[in-house]
């Protein structure tokens, strides 16, 4: 074991050599290095990163005259706002002598590397922001209603305390406010910076978390923003602050689609969701490339779904740590707070409740995974009307023995079981399936509570032709092979998507790559930079 560790070391100290000597032929020294314009780029250890935020980055320095930044964008969820000695010590000294992933960067442009910090006059300036921000927050709701300078960043706070503090919901503890006060001073330090330089453009990965906040701020600037990944580009803006985003606009783009491309991608969308429905694609696909396992399947389990005349209603529940916020605010606060509404109108029903978690994944997911099965566990044991199915009870069976309703924040189970003339009731109008009528996305939570209380009055009519076109719209025309052509080929190679984050990206990478392929890259990110879209898609991939 000992010996295999070492030799991963190895080669993964070989693949940094052979990547960096890449990135040196491919990006000389940037001729802008001089300039007092600025790209930013987050400074990172994602491997998956690396490659298409150097193609990207460069492209923008050309446009806009501009050397490239990185900033190191790990403050308060993944390392504290004030650093420990040591910490310091090992940022000069892996910053001036160039060490591991400063000279990967360096070596494909980046003249810079910078690490917020402030000085005497902008802490006080981000303790008198606190001040102001704490005498406002009596609640939970307050926390999301946070703004600094108009812009709201209660979302990025809510759920970073989550997740950091593995918390399904945000108590407002010592805990939390010294989380707020890091947000202020993580708020004044960009503000700050982006009055003091002449910053053109930002790339970034999450729009989540306190990773969000320089991305959210840019935004407010009118700094052109991008999200950038190695199968989606998102560009953000007022109206779509958020990676993935792109849903908001579905209706409108298709319109200006040509026909027979539309004819063409919905064919192939009911082809791909016919094999996800009957579990001909049970594990990696290029759709769910981060699901490496299906949700469908052909092994059914002894029935544990009553077979009588009752309302059968289903909820399926999310990872209470991962992102709440993710597409914007939902009817609750949190997905701890949805799920004790539910468990409370069960009493008031006479209907059959059931609760399914999603299988147990491999590799990161092991970390939250099971505080969230617990979590359900007492759950069910506090709401004992609700019965909990096993994890691996498939989608299809769950179907073929008569659920009536399906109850989810924003789940892909809206596609899924609305494919089967299912009742899906989303807690959250911004939902990727919010621009079509195959679901029912409830205003209010009055209006969520109504409609669950009636479900038996439920008239829903589902057109399959928008199910079609939906799927066309988010897994085909956004493409998510803009870097990488075989996603499936490539998880595959690096050991699963968990694993997509290793010296193997750099390998594959290496191993595909030829001048016809780069010519095609090039031309792709112009393609979509100068299009204005908000994301990439097949129209911009040549």
């Amino acid at each position: 074991m000992q010996n295999n560790k070492i030799y991963n070391i190895f080669l993964g100290f070989i693949a940094i050599l052979r990547i960096k000597s890449f990135f040196k032929k491919r990006f000389k020294k940037n001729k802008y290095s001089s300039s007092d314009r600025k790209i930013l780029i987050e400074f990172n250890a994602f491997q998956s990163y690396h490659v298409p935020a150097s193609y990207f980055a460069n492209y923008l320095s050309e446009i806009y005259e501009s050397k490239i930044v990185g900033f190191f964008n790990y403050k308060i969820l993944s390392s504290p706002f004030e650093e420990t000695l040591l910490t310091k010590i090992k940022w000069i000294i892996g910053n001036n002598f160039n060490l591991k992933t400063f000279s990967l960067f360096r070596s494909f442009g980046v003249n810079e590397i910078i690490r917020p910090k402030l000085d005497k006059t902008q802490n006080s300036k981000a303790l008198e922001t606190y001040k102001e921000i704490i005498k406002n927050i009596k609640n939970k709701k307050d926390v999301i209603n946070i703004k600094i300078s108009e812009i709201k960043i209660g979302d990025l706070i809510y759920d970073t305390y989550i997740k950091s503090k593995r918390k399904p919901t945000v108590y407002l503890d010592e805990d939390f406010y010294k989380m707020v006060l890091d947000f202020c001073k993580l708020f004044i330090f960009w503000e700050e910076y982006f009055k003091r330089n002449k910053v053109k453009s930002l790339i970034g990965v999450h729009t989540a978390y306190s990773y969000g906040l320089p991305l959210r701020v840019a935004i407010y600037k009118k700094i052109p923003t991008y999200c950038v990944s190695f199968r989606k580009i998102n560009r953000l803006n007022k109206n779509m602050q958020f990676a993935s985003g792109e849903f908001l606009g579905f209706k409108k783009k298709i319109s200006n689609i040509e026909k027979n491309k539309v004819e063409e991608g919905i064919e192939i969308a009911k082809q791909k969701l016919q094999d996800r429905i009957n579990a001909k694609s049970t594990g990696v696909s290029v759709d769910l490339i981060s699901s490496e396992i299906g949700s469908f399947s052909k092994n059914y389990f002894k029935s544990e779904i009553l077979k009588n005349k009752n309302i059968k209603v289903i909820i399926f529940p999310h990872d209470f740590f991962d992102a709440v916020h993710a597409y914007g605010d939902i009817l609750f606060e949190d997905f701890y707070e949805w799920l004790e509404f539910l468990g409370k109108i069960s009493k008031k029903t006479d209907y059959e409740w059931y609760i399914k978690n999603r299988p147990n994944h491999p590799g990161k997911f092991k970390i939250y995974q099971p505080m969230t099965e617990n979590l359900i566990n007492d759950f069910v044991k506090k709401y004992p009307k609700i019965k909990k199915l096993p994890n691996t009870y498939p989608h299809n069976q769950i179907v073929e023995e008569g659920i009536n309703c399906v109850l989810t924040v924003y789940g892909s189970v809206g596609l899924e079981y609305a494919y089967f003339n299912i009742p899906v009731i989303n807690a959250s109008i911004n939902n990727p399936h919010g621009n079509y009528n195959f679901n029912l996305n409830p205003q209010s939570i009055e209006e969520y509570e109504k409609l669950i209380l009636s479900i038996k009055d439920i008239k829903i009519s589902i057109n399959k032709n928008e199910i079609y076109e939906y799927y066309f719209m988010r897994n085909i025309y956004h493409s998510r092979t803009w870097l990488i052509k075989d996603l499936v080929k490539f998880i595959e190679y690096v050991g699963g998507w968990s694993y997509m984050n290793s010296y193997k990206f750099y390998n594959y990478w290496l191993n595909n790559i030829s001048d016809e392929k780069e010519l095609k890259i090039n031309k792709t990110i112009k393609n979509f930079v100068s299009s204005g879209d908000d994301a990439i898609n097949i129209s911009h991939i040549e």
